[in-house]
Formats: structure tokens, C-alpha cells, sequence
């Protein structure tokens, strides 16, 4: 992998039969990335050695989900033009 780490993303390791895995921290300074297994287990790898995995980077389910809330967010906008009629009838009513 050339790329440096990614915190919150997903990667699959395909040296070890496809195994995936979450990097939940970074530490330039320190040259260590901590990564969190689907089981739950930790681990940390080297910065140099994360260079020699055959990583690839997956499309995460949290990304979809934030697509999700920012459809969620148009139907609130469409309650907002609600209120601004209701506002017009009061105003009608005076």
C-alpha cells in the first residue's frame, strides 16, 4: 500500500485471506497505525510495514449512512416550507 493510512476507514488485507480491518488511529510522529479487527481485536503495524501490505481500501457502511441523513435533511427542509405557509395565513387572518 502506498497510501498513507486512512483513521475511520476500512481496509482489506489481502495477504491474510481477505481479512478486514478499521485503522481507528494514526501516529505520524510515532510511525504506528492502531487497527481494529470485526471481532474487536486490536492491533498495530508499523508504518513501514503497512507500506509492504497488499491493502485495499474499502467503501465503509458509515459513508452510506451519512448519504442517508443528508436525505433525511431535504424531507426537513420540506417541513420548513410548511411553517413559512402557515405564517402567510396568519398574516391573512389579520
Amino acid at each position: 500500500m502506498h497510501e498513507e493510512p486512512v483513521v475511520g476507514a476500512f481496509y482489506e488485507d489481502r495477504e491474510e485471506d481477505g481479512r478486514t480491518f478499521e485503522v481507528i488511529a494514526f501516529d505520524e510522529n510515532d510511525g504506528t497505525i492502531e487497527i481494529q479487527y470485526g471481532d474487536g481485536t486490536t492491533d498495530e503495524i508499523d508504518l513501514d510495514d503497512w507500506y509492504g501490505m497488499d491493502l485495499e481500501q474499502l467503501e465503509s457502511d458509515e459513508e452510506d449512512e451519512e448519504e442517508d441523513e443528508v436525505d433525511d435533511s431535504d424531507e426537513t427542509d420540506d417541513d420548513d416550507t410548511d411553517l413559512d405557509e402557515d405564517e402567510d395565513l396568519d398574516e391573512d387572518e389579520e
